[in-house]
């Protein structure tokens, strides 16, 4: 774990990338009537209470996938609501979940390693205590694996119709791309992702050893020997911030690294050729044809980076955002803000994002600052 997170540092500044700076502009002070000078300072020792909830961003697609087979929709809205069977039964209960701090020490140069995890309840809400307030430097919430069969997705909870169960495995260390600047006294609604090795990975993993020869397991992705981390995109469409809808028919481009493009089918539905290359939750990677060329985007902006083995220091990838469609109507082309982020053997690195319209609001809604985002 100490080899996998020695590049926190990186994290924090390449996404917070913020300084202060003093104005040369000010006034003299005064000759005939001192002026005070004001220092602002935060008390020593202030804390924040932490708290979030643990969620299976695969097991919530296929919840949202299973309610109403295309063209139908689903009667439940599209939200990561709390009052919503599709995330209800996407969340994972006993699942451990800690914090990786982006300061170095100045004994080590390197970050702390993470605190002692918490356990999140069997409505998937976690709580972190006595986080250390700070402004400046990020947070990221990190989960780690526990006892095998230990973490449960709650795939028992009754909804106003029946879904079926969306297959379980394991959860493997997953940091979430989400900077958490503890500046308020509680810091709420923080998503802690869960990715399984029955999903995305499993299919990953699955066409690596199709198309290359050798086989590849979900655990020799993770094997900083074999390679050096994956980092996987779920891109969603512009709306509300906890509308989670896939966005259609876009991708990601990577500086390095080998990026593939995901997609998904019920299992049994697709023909032999392509059901050998399909995880046991229904994710695949479409095969390149011969003289062909591999899938330029993914109708479920699902998107995963493999990075070949460290050859010496991390290094950072600049990752951009790709959207293949010109609407109107849509507000299209989507975009985000090209992000960097370091390469991190041994884990994954998993950002769900939500995409921004092509004409932005003329009236952008300010996040209240119990959010705990950079700026604030």
């Amino acid at each position: 774990m100490r080899k996998a997170l020695y590049v926190g540092t990186l994290l924090g500044a390449a996404l917070l990338n913020a300084a202060c700076t003093e104005s040369s502009n000010s006034p003299a002070s005064s000759t005939f009537t001192p002026r005070p000078t004001y220092e602002n300072r935060e008390p020593e020792g202030l804390t924040s209470r932490l708290t979030g909830f643990t969620v299976d961003p695969e097991a919530y697609f296929i919840n949202l996938a299973n309610c109403a087979p295309p063209p139908a929709r689903c009667a439940l809205p599209p939200l990561y609501a709390e009052f919503s069977p599709l995330l209800q039964r996407a969340v994972v209960r006993n699942a451990l979940v800690t914090l990786q701090d982006t300061v170095p020490d100045p004994a080590t140069g390197r970050p702390p390693d993470p605190p002692p995890p918490t356990v999140s309840n069997a409505a998937g809400l976690w709580t972190l205590d006595k986080v250390p307030t700070r402004r400046g430097p990020p947070f990221f919430v990190l989960s780690v694996p526990g006892a095998p069969g230990q973490a449960q997705l709650a795939n028992d909870v009754q909804g106003p119709f029946p879904l079926p169960p969306v297959p379980e495995g394991n959860y493997v260390t997953t940091l979430t791309i989400r900077p958490v600047v503890p500046a308020h006294s509680a810091c709420v609604g923080l998503e802690a992702l869960q990715v399984s090795d029955k999903g995305i990975l499993e299919a990953v993993a699955k066409y690596l050893t199709a198309t290359g020869g050798a086989p590849v397991t979900v655990a020799d992705l993770l094997n900083p020997a074999r390679f050096g981390g994956i980092t996987v995109f779920w891109l969603y469409q512009p709306g509300f911030p906890v509308f989670r809808v896939p966005a259609a028919n876009t991708t990601v481009e990577a500086t390095s690294g080998r990026v593939l493009n995901i997609e998904w089918a019920p299992v049994g539905a697709l023909p032999p050729a392509l059901a050998a290359f399909q995880s046991t939750r229904g994710f695949f990677i479409p095969p390149t044809p011969p003289g062909g060329t591999p899938a330029p985007n993914s109708s479920l902006g699902l998107v995963a980076i493999v990075h070949p083995p460290l050859m010496g220091p991390p290094g950072v990838v600049r990752y951009t955002a790709k959207d293949a469609t010109t609407s109107a109507a849509e507000n299209r082309p989507w975009s985000l803000m090209p992000l960097d982020l370091p390469q991190i053997p041994g884990l994954v690195t998993f950002a769900g994002l939500q995409m921004a319209p092509a004409v932005p609001s003329a009236t952008p809604s300010l996040p209240p600052p119990s959010t705990c985002v950079p700026g604030q």
